[in-house]
């Protein structure tokens, strides 16, 4: 039976995590990228099936906001629900870290992503022009939010008052 369970990205995740990442975007995120964001305390998880690293997710987290800055699944992986699994988690994340929005950005040739978010209420609010770098160009990327439940933080923390 295979397992899959969810841990905080960490160093020994990094290459894994940029493995993906590669296979993901034409102009992925660097080391340096991923370093920074574990050393600015970015809620990151990865996804791991048999204790191999299949995914992740780095939310930025404030008490109005939280900015999905990044979240990817291995190729193999893909369409078996995984990435709406993960996604779920850093809503719930954002959601009891008391932030009252989440903010993302997609591009906007990615339909299958943008069919998760919509999927996940994410309603489209703009568009960031020449967002995304390409190899010929610019691609503009919509940014989508998302209201998240009000009051979940105090639920958690305040029940037994």
């Amino acid at each position: 039976m295979i397992k899959t369970e969810y841990d905080y990205l960490g160093e020994q995740d990094i290459e894994t995590v940029l493995d993906i990442e590669r296979e993901s975007n034409p102009f992925p995120w660097t080391l340096t990228n991923f370093k920074d964001c574990i050393e600015k305390g970015y809620y990151s998880l990865v996804l791991k099936e048999d204790e191999e690293v299949i995914g992740f997710a780095i939310l930025s987290v404030s008490t109005e906001e939280s900015h999905l800055l990044n979240i990817g699944l291995t190729s193999a992986k893909r369409g078996q629900g995984l990435g709406k699994e993960l996604l779920e988690k850093m809503i719930i994340a954002a959601e009891v870290m008391g932030s009252k929005e989440m903010f993302l950005e997609v591009r906007i040739s990615n339909s299958v992503a943008i069919d998760l978010y919509k999927a996940l209420d994410f309603k489209e609010i703009g568009l960031r022009k020449n967002y995304y770098r390409l190899e010929n160009g610019r691609e503009d990327a919509i940014l989508m939010s998302k209201p998240l439940k009000k009051g979940l933080l105090s639920e958690f923390f305040f029940s037994s008052i």
